[in-house]
């Protein structure tokens, strides 16, 4: 055999390990998203039945926003913790926080997501807020749905 028709084969060769490679990895993270993914159950919109008397199921599910002080350069601090009067939701790798998203007015300023497990549903954000403005937070728990809270910036 030649030298030249070695080096080709083995060119040929590396090119099919790093294929196999790349197909491998992509595999991998493929197969990481869908554990996740399956665990995401519910995405239906809820709403507190009773307003006056909320279940504590409710109230676990519900984001709780509070307004701190507000920077030098005209930012507002604002605190959201998913659950309210003093029940939080629990964070477990099959039941948890998975996004928040926060609205100024209507308007998308902020979405995250979260990873299940190692993080609780809670974000402090400083937002350039006025007196009657409307905040509104959404947040998705994995497994009972969509809950939203607002509030107005006094």
């Amino acid at each position: 055999m030649k030298r030249r028709d070695i080096f080709k084969k083995l060119g040929l060769a590396g090119v099919g390990i790093m294929t196999g490679g790349l197909l491998l990895a992509s595999k991998d993270a493929e197969a990481q998203d869908k554990p996740k993914n399956k665990l995401i159950v519910n995405r239906q919109k809820m709403r507190i039945a009773d307003p006056a008397n909320p279940t504590k199921f409710e109230l676990k599910h519900s984001p709780d926003i509070s307004f701190g002080e507000k920077d030098p350069n005209g930012f507002t601090k604002v605190l959201i913790t998913v659950g309210q009067a003093g029940i939080i939701h629990p964070t477990k790798a099959e039941h948890w926080i998975d996004f928040m998203k926060i609205f100024k007015n209507g308007q998308l300023v902020s979405h995250m997501e979260f990873e299940n497990g190692p993080i609780r549903g809670y974000g402090e954000h400083y937002i350039n807020i006025q007196p009657q403005d409307l905040i509104k937070v959404e947040i998705g728990c994995n497994i009972h749905g969509i809950w939203e809270s607002a509030k107005t910036y006094q």
